[in-house]
């Protein structure tokens, strides 16, 4: 007799327990859809974003992303893809100014000897310019990769957040 109440009641605990366990998907209001909308012309382009007809700010609306499991995913991949288009960036300039003063010591006048009046140039040797031009180069091409990626991931995030209320 004693066996069926502790089944029963360990049957009747562990419902409660796996009850408890399952969140009840929250019904999402359809003023909460963020959009995006260009602002200016040209140069001085930007965008806001609103939510549910109330602007916000681009971190309100990442911690929104962020809080919404399916959207989690791109949008960090987004972050991550902004950092990689800095370091690019930070690169691109140290390497472009490795080449600038490269090229500009190899182009130094050499004043003891001149023909018709104008001054000599020493032969020069300009293959450290070429290889931090090409530095550069490859990592301005990065960069721009970099920051296209992390556009792409935020639209999706954007349209992932945006589907559960259409």
């Amino acid at each position: 007799m004693k066996n069926p109440i502790i089944i029963t009641v360990f049957l009747v605990m562990s419902s409660i327990l796996a009850k408890a366990q399952v969140n009840p998907r929250q019904q999402a209001k359809a003023d909460s859809i963020i959009k995006i909308i260009p602002v200016g012309e040209g140069r001085h382009s930007s965008f806001l974003y609103t939510i549910g007809g109330q602007l916000a700010t681009s971190d309100e609306v990442k911690l929104r992303l962020l809080a919404y499991a399916p959207s989690a995913p791109d949008i960090s991949k987004a972050k991550t893809e902004i950092t990689w288009a800095r370091v690019s960036g930070g690169i691109f300039l140290a390497s472009s100014l490795a080449a600038t003063f490269e090229f500009i010591h190899e182009s130094k006048l050499d004043g003891t000897s001149s023909v018709n009046g104008q001054p000599t140039y020493q032969h020069h040797d300009f293959t450290g310019a070429y290889v931090f031009t090409g530095i550069a180069t490859g990592f301005l091409i990065a960069g721009i990769m970099h920051l296209v990626n992390a556009s792409h991931h935020t639209s999706k995030a954007v349209g992932i957040y945006n589907e559960r209320f259409q």
